[in-house]
């Protein structure tokens, strides 16, 4: 049955549920549904605890450890990652017409633009196309046929760093560290984890 929305306290409680499914569905175990929505309604009706605290302290452990190990596996190999990375930008920082900021950021001029520059809390349209050091495409507006629009302070660091150099009409190549992108989680299965990125990004304009 669809859930319905008809009022404030609807929207709070959907708002609760929303935040209490989407740490469920974190979780590194299966979890048995009915049983968890029965035993929340019993526990809110005032119901008795089913588990002693040594015993709820147990599991909430486990679950912990769990977490951990995940984190782990999740974490395996990380270093090496990283070192490659650095050298990866160690040499790319060599080519001709790159420039590397203090942040780590690196860019190519691909064409200059004559238009004004966007500030932090501007809006920008841009056509760009973003893949991985391995030449894999994960996202292109230019595929898509349509630019997209946005505010520069709520992008990766990276994006809203080089934005802010660029003039409207200027076409950028940026090479983007993971720290300033997606870091150590990455970005659901296209951009795994400490991935560089490498995006070809012309600003169309500017909305302040």
């Amino acid at each position: 049955m669809a859930v319905e929305l008809k009022s404030d306290s609807d929207r709070l409680a959907y708002a609760l549920a929303m935040n209490f499914a989407t740490s469920i569905r974190q979780l590194p175990v299966k979890v048995d549904l009915p049983l968890l929505g029965n035993a929340v309604a019993e526990l809110l009706n005032g119901g008795e605890f089913k588990l002693t605290n040594a015993e709820y302290g147990a599991e909430m452990r486990k679950l912990q450890q769990m977490l951990q190990e995940v984190e782990e596996k999740k974490n395996a190999g990380s270093e090496e990652i990283l070192a490659a990375e650095k050298k990866f930008f160690e040499e790319n920082g060599k080519k001709q017409g790159m420039i590397t900021t203090k942040s780590g950021l690196q860019y190519q001029v691909l064409a200059e633009g004559s238009g004004e520059k966007p500030g932090a809390h501007d809006t920008v349209k841009v056509h760009y196309e973003g893949r991985l050091p391995n030449g894999t495409v994960f996202d292109s507006s230019i595929a898509r046929g349509e630019p997209i629009e946005f505010p520069v302070d709520q992008v990766i660091p990276g994006w809203t760093e080089a934005l802010q150099l660029m003039k409207v009409g200027a076409k950028y190549r940026l090479f983007i560290p993971s720290r300033l992108g997606y870091g150590a989680h990455g970005a659901g299965n296209a951009i795994p984890p400490h991935s560089s990125l490498i995006f070809e990004v012309e600003l169309l304009g500017v909305r302040r």
